[in-house]
């Protein structure tokens, strides 16, 4: 049976453990090798080089720690040192894993967003001064090398860019890397305390343009979080778990890929691509079953794709945990994920790349809640900033803003001056608000940033998508601010079909105003569009939506003025935010200038 909640007594024992842990493991590295050192010649990972290889490449903990070893030499031998950075630009796959580790024990490792354009990559590898790029062969899909050729030329630090096979190969620029035995007398064993508060790991949090924002990850941080992630969902060893969310973010590098190695699951890698590849979607149970897999973790766009995926004759018994995160799961998607799966809930987390992955988990062995990520993970401490006051404690709480501190806490940015915005007397702000009930338990009701404000009322969007999502054939759902000459924004809904539905707008339109209780929030303009645009790690990318709410809206309010002739664009940039990129005839640019700033938007004019 399952507990309705953690006791004190309970909590005060994970974070007993959580605290021996840290004591034991200053390094990433040490945590890593518990797993191995006990079975070295168990499964370490399974590769497939794509969804339905009929070959993968199996690996053992020996092989795999062995060549994180020696990377590690690898890269001391190419001059890295404690403070030099190793980018890694290459999809998930075991060479991928051994690179990022392998850079992490002698140096710091940065993987890189792998929709970064050239000009994103430029920014991040002169932000962190460089000295290594790792990138995958020429002509392989997505053209990742293409997109850096040469790249030395823009970045003073850049000594040379490391070629690394997809094939399932360990190797670096065509050779193969030996394993090297001495990991099993080192990692595991460190007794360097100062190594916890060395930052070993960075990783980018912003979009996909320049402006780079970087994460600084100590060791201590990623221990906690990985230790965290562990305990929540009971990660054990000759258990296998899938994935498909990409490395360069904190849910695929730590809540998975080290949590598996820390305790000695196996990683099973169903292609680089991971759930970017929509032929793991179409045959997701079947590889289920075929392989065996324990544990899944998907994103809710993933969850809401695979719940339109019949299960049909595939046994997939051995499926014991659905883990999300990255974004808050929609009730309707969890139903809808739930019914085709068979399971008994979704696991969920919430977390941040700031924070080396999660502060709030479902526990294994408590019974979720609704509509929360679970209570907090050990030695985390939580608060909330309303009207300018901070609650600690005790609980409920009231509505505000998440702030957090502990051991998960990053290091600051690259940007000290990002650091500073970043904390508030040493807590970090999260930017989402949220309240606490009275056993602990946090639900997450949206970011900040993402509030539609309208006339001074301030509007949930989940509201309006959790509605929208309970009409037949919605598959995704997203509400955002469209700038209003009178009320300064109005909701304006998003949605997409599940595959093979027709939506009609207009009675979309009539089941959301039913089913919106509180008028305000009734959005004004319902659009059905092909595709959601949606962020690498597969959240709904708001800010393109904004940029397609706020073009409308110009176009409409100038047309309804008569004013042609002039071309409106909505751009978003890192640092200046949403504007409007107005060109216009002289005789009409300073009218057209004069009737969107009715807009609470910034406008530009082109010559």
């Amino acid at each position: 049976m399952l507990k309705d909640r953690l006791s004190p007594a309970d909590e005060a024992v994970r974070d007993e453990e959580m605290q021996e842990t840290l004591a034991a493991c200053p390094r990433i590295l040490d945590l890593i090798a518990r797993g191995p050192q006990g079975a070295p010649d168990a499964e370490a990972a399974i590769y497939l080089r794509s969804p339905l290889d009929p070959n993968p490449v199996v690996i053992s903990n020996d092989h795999l720690m062995g060549c994180i070893k020696a990377a590690e030499n690898y890269f001391r031998g190419q001059g890295i040192g404690k403070d030099d950075a190793v980018a890694v630009l290459v999809p998930a796959c075991p060479a991928t894993v051994v690179a990022i580790f392998g850079a992490a024990a002698c140096g710091v490792a940065e993987p890189l967003n792998l929709l970064f354009t050239r000009e994103a990559i430029v920014a991040q590898l002169n932000a962190i001064k460089a000295k290594l790029l790792l990138a995958p062969p020429p002509g392989m899909p997505g053209g990742l090398y293409e997109r850096v050729e040469g790249l030395q030329r823009e970045v003073p630090s850049l000594r040379r860019i490391v070629i690394v096979p997809l094939d399932g190969s360990i190797a670096f620029d065509g050779e193969l890397l030996r394993p090297d035995p001495a990991w099993r007398d080192d990692y595991g064993k460190s007794k360097d305390m100062s190594e916890a508060d060395r930052v070993a790991v960075m990783l980018p949090t912003g979009g996909t343009t320049g402006h780079p924002k970087v994460a600084r990850l100590t060791n201590r941080a990623m221990v906690a979080s990985t230790v965290s992630s562990r305990m929540a969902l009971d990660f054990h060893r000759g258990e296998r778990a899938m994935i498909t969310m990409p490395l360069f973010h904190v849910g695929g590098l730590f809540c998975t890929t080290a949590n598996c190695l820390s305790a000695g699951t196996t990683i099973f890698i169903p292609g680089p691509a991971g759930a970017r590849d929509p032929s793991l979607i179409t045959h997701f149970w079947k590889i289920v079953e075929k392989y065996r897999v324990n544990i899944s973790g998907n994103v809710p766009t993933t969850l809401g794709a695979l719940a339109d995926i019949p299960v049909a004759d595939s046994d997939i018994s051995t499926l014991r945990v659905t883990a999300t995160g990255a974004s808050i799961c929609p009730p309707e998607i969890e139903r809808r994920y739930l019914a085709t799966w068979g399971g008994a809930c979704i696991q969920q987390l919430y977390g941040m790349t700031e924070l080396a992955g999660a502060i709030t988990h479902d526990v294994h062995g408590v019974k979720p809640r609704a509509e929360s990520v679970g209570t907090r993970n050990p030695l985390v401490e939580l608060a909330i900033l309303d009207g300018g006051k901070l609650h600690t404690g005790p609980w409920p709480s009231p509505v505000g803003e998440l702030l957090t501190r502990g051991p998960q806490v990053f290091a600051g940015y690259v940007d000290k001056k990002q650091t500073e915005e970043a904390f508030r007397d040493g807590w970090l702000r999260t930017g989402d608000i949220c309240r606490i009930d009275a056993d602990g338990f946090v639900y997450i009701l949206g970011r900040a940033k993402d509030v539609i404000i309208r006339g001074g009322h301030n509007i949930d969007p989940r509201a309006i998508e959790d509605a929208a999502l309970g009409f037949p054939g919605v598959a995704l759902a997203a509400a955002v601010g469209r700038p209003d000459s009178y009320a300064g924004e109005v909701p304006m809904l998003f949605v997409s079909a599940q595959p093979g539905a027709h939506i009609d707008p207009n009675a979309l339109a009539a089941f959301v105003q039913d089913n919106i209780l509180e008028p305000p929030a009734r959005p004004r303009v319902v659009s059905v569009i092909p595709e959601m645009p949606v962020t690498p790690v597969g959240k709904i990318f708001k800010p393109k939506l904004r940029e397609i709410a706020a073009g409308e809206a110009a176009r409409e309010l100038l047309a309804r003025e008569g004013l042609s002739g002039v071309s409106v664009e909505a751009i978003t940039d890192p640092s200046r935010g949403l504007y409007l990129s107005v060109s216009a005839p002289a005789d009409k640019a300073e009218t057209a200038e004069r009737l969107l700033k009715k807009f609470p938007v910034k406008v530009e004019l082109r010559s």
